[in-house]
C-alpha cells in the first residue's frame, strides 16, 4: 500500500479518498473502522483494518507487511472531559506515529488543530508564528475540560517539530479550523451546520438566545483533504506548521443567513454574543478558540499550492446533499437531538 492513514474518521476518510482519486492504495486503520459511502468502489485500492492505533507492534507489524510511503496521522480522542484518555492517544499516539516514521523513513503528515493557539483576543490575522495565548483558566463562556484536547495538540505539535530537528524526519504539522462536510452525521463539538441542517430537514426551529456573534473559521473537508495530499507528496516542507482554513471566517449568523437562502423554510435565530460551552441548552463545545480572529493560510498557499474552493454556501449546499442522500445515517431517529 502507498499511503497508511490512521483514523477513518470524516477527516480521515476524506483524505483517504483524495489519495485513491489519485491513484494511491491506502490502508486505513482505525479501533472503530467507518467505511462511508463516498469510499464505495475502491475495494481494490483500499484496505479498512480495526486496529488500536496506539499499540506501537501492531502499528510496526502492519508497515513491515504493506511497506507504506506515506502517513497521514489523523487519529485523535476529541471528548475533552475524558483527559487521560485524550493524552494517550492525542499525544502517546503521536509519539508512536513519529519513532514508526523515523523507523521506516515514512512521510508524516500530523493532523493538529488551530486550537492550539488558545485564547488570542485583539484583531488581525493569525499566522503560524503568532505566539500563542493561554489554555487556562478558561473564559467566562469556555468549559475548562476543553483544555485538555489543546494541550494534547500543542505536545503533539512540540514532538513532531523536534522530530523534524533531531531526525531529520519529512513531518509536517496541518492546524485545522472548524473542519464540517460529509461523514458527521451529528452536531459535533466543532459544526452548528449540522445541527441547523438537520433540523431544517425536519421542520424543526432553532431558536437560541446567544451565538449570532461566534466567529468560526469553517473550512468544507474536501479543501483539508486537498491540503493533507498536498502536504503529504511534497515531502520535506519548506516550513513545519500550516493553518489549513478558508479564505475568511463567517460568524454564526451569517451561517443562519446560508442554511435559510438554501432552505427557505428553515426557522432558525441566533441571538447577539458569544456560543458558550456551559451553561446553556446547546453549547458551543468546550475547545478554547480564538475570538474574531482569522487563521491566515497565505504559507499553505505559497509552499503547498493549498487553494481552498469550497465557500460557505458552496460547502453547505455539498454537506446538505451528502446528508439527505444518507439521511438513514443523520436522522432524528438514527442521531437524536440534543434540544
Amino acid at each position: 500500500m502507498d499511503v497508511l492513514i490512521t483514523g477513518t474518521g470524516f477527516v480521515g476518510s476524506n483524505a483517504a479518498r483524495r489519495f485513491l482519486d489519485e491513484g494511491y492504495s491506502v490502508i486505513a486503520l482505525d479501533l472503530n473502522p467507518a467505511r462511508p459511502d463516498y469510499l464505495e468502489g475502491f475495494e481494490d485500492k483500499l484496505r479498512i483494518v480495526k486496529m488500536d492505533v496506539t499499540s506501537y507492534a501492531a502499528l510496526n507489524e502492519i508497515i513491515e507487511k504493506e511497506r507504506p510511503k506515506i502517513w497521514v496521522h489523523t487519529a485523535t480522542f476529541l471528548n475533552p472531559m475524558e483527559a487521560f484518555n485524550v493524552f494517550e492517544i492525542n499525544v502517546r499516539g503521536t509519539a508512536i506515529a513519529l519513532e514508526l516514521s523515523r523507523k521506516h523513513d515514512l512521510t508524516l503528515v500530523y493532523l493538529s488543530s488551530g486550537a492550539i493557539y488558545g485564547q488570542m483576543e485583539g484583531m488581525g490575522d493569525i499566522f503560524e508564528d503568532s505566539v500563542f495565548g493561554p489554555l487556562y483558566p478558561p473564559r467566562d463562556f469556555d468549559n475548562a475540560s476543553g483544555t485538555s484536547y489543546s494541550m494534547s495538540k500543542r505536545l503533539g505539535e512540540q514532538w513532531a517539530s523536534m522530530y523534524r530537528d533531531l531526525y531529520g524526519l519529512r513531518v509536517s504539522a496541518l492546524r485545522l479550523t472548524w473542519v464540517y462536510g460529509p461523514g458527521i452525521a451529528d452536531y459535533r463539538l466543532n459544526s452548528g451546520i449540522s445541527l441547523f441542517l438537520r433540523k431544517a430537514l425536519v421542520s424543526q426551529p432553532v431558536v437560541l438566545p446567544y451565538g449570532g456573534d461566534c466567529y468560526c473559521d469553517f473550512v468544507y473537508v474536501s479543501d483539508v483533504a486537498d491540503a493533507i495530499y498536498k502536504a503529504a507528496i511534497a515531502g520535506r516542507t519548506k516550513h513545519f506548521a500550516y493553518n489549513v482554513s478558508y479564505d475568511r471566517g463567517y460568524y454564526m449568523r451569517e451561517v443562519v443567513k446560508s442554511v435559510e437562502k438554501i432552505l427557505p423554510g428553515a426557522k432558525l435565530s441566533l441571538g447577539p454574543g458569544q456560543w458558550p460551552s456551559k451553561g446553556v441548552l446547546i453549547t458551543r463545545g468546550g475547545i478554547s478558540w480564538p475570538s474574531n480572529r482569522h487563521m491566515n493560510i497565505s504559507r499553505a498557499r505559497e509552499d503547498l499550492g493549498y487553494n481552498p474552493s469550497y465557500d460557505l454556501e458552496r460547502g453547505i449546499r455539498a454537506y446538505l446533499g451528502w446528508m439527505q442522500k444518507n439521511w438513514d445515517l443523520c436522522s432524528p431517529e438514527k442521531v437524536p437531538f440534543k434540544a
